[in-house]
């Protein structure tokens, strides 16, 4: 409740100005209050280091297509940042950046802002794909000269999409501390919009090291069966001991090729699925 007591000197104006003025400056403190709590709702356990680790495109016969990798690094500003590349030999490719701050004194993250870009197989630019947390804002940005204006949508002050946080995400699903994990996607094909998700644990390898983490649309029992049959298999594989990250398949962009991004030195058998 915002209070206004005229105690204090009024620089000559009388209490009823500053009272007739009482209801606009509570709507102020309102939306500074709401500013200030715009941000992800997930906290996130950070990567095991901060590091570079190479990866191979490949797919889903084990045919290498091109290199991949996923970069961390911590900037002087004090954010984490995170940049994944995806390549196509000679054809597409998409490139992620996630900006994170730290929280818990380090001992965990909170997405800030999400970035995706694509090139398509020709060579040519696809849509911007941004999510900025800090300012409760998602938009796609056609490329230049297309003659299409950018479709933008308001989140929630603690919104709880994902779209290139995956890994950090589905830890507690490793350790098997949560059943599912319900979260959103921001789309842009076929115009900008949230997306229910959900994941799930799947089956771990026969030896018991690796643990797959399969999820998709949230469409509730008839529909997520419907499109279990329709939608791109979606899949991140994971170390059983310590969650550290392996694979993950997933469309190179949207309604784009499926691949699996896999890092280098992991043996394909476990992602035969």
């Amino acid at each position: 409740m915002f209070l206004l007591v005229c105690q204090l000197p009024s620089r000559g104006l009388p209490c009823g100005f500053w009272r007739s003025f009482s209801p606009f400056l509570f709507l102020a403190s309102m939306v500074l209050a709401a500013s200030a709590e715009a941000r992800s709702a997930f906290v996130l356990p950070p990567p095991h280091a901060l590091e570079s680790i190479p990866a191979g495109t490949y797919d889903d016969r084990g045919r290498r297509l091109g290199d991949a990798a996923l970069f961390w690094e911590k900037l002087d500003d004090g954010t984490i940042h995170m940049r994944a590349v995806t390549r196509v030999e000679g054809g597409a490719r998409n490139t992620i950046d996630t900006w994170f701050e730290e929280v818990d004194e380090g001992r965990a993250l909170r997405a800030l802002r999400e970035e995706s870009l694509s090139y398509d197989g020709e060579g040519n630019r696809m849509v911007l794909v941004r999510v900025d947390h800090e300012r409760r804002k998602a938009s796609c940005t056609p490329p230049p000269g297309s003659g299409k204006k950018v479709e933008t949508i308001e989140l929630g002050p603690e919104d709880r999409v994902a779209n290139t946080t995956m890994s950090l995400l589905f830890q507690p699903l490793i350790r098997g501390d949560v059943e599912r994990i319900e979260f959103q996607a921001f789309l842009c094909r076929g115009g900008a919009r949230l997306m229910g998700f959900v994941a799930l644990p799947g089956p771990r390898s026969d030896d018991g090291q690796v643990v797959e983490i399969r999820f998709g649309p949230n469409l509730g029992r008839v529909a997520s069966w419907f499109a279990s049959v329709v939608v791109p298999k979606l899949r991140f594989w994971f170390t059983a001991e310590g969650g550290e990250y392996l694979a993950h398949r997933m469309p190179l962009y949207g309604g784009g090729p499926e691949v699996v991004v896999s890092r280098e030195g992991v043996s394909a058998g476990f992602r035969r699925r």
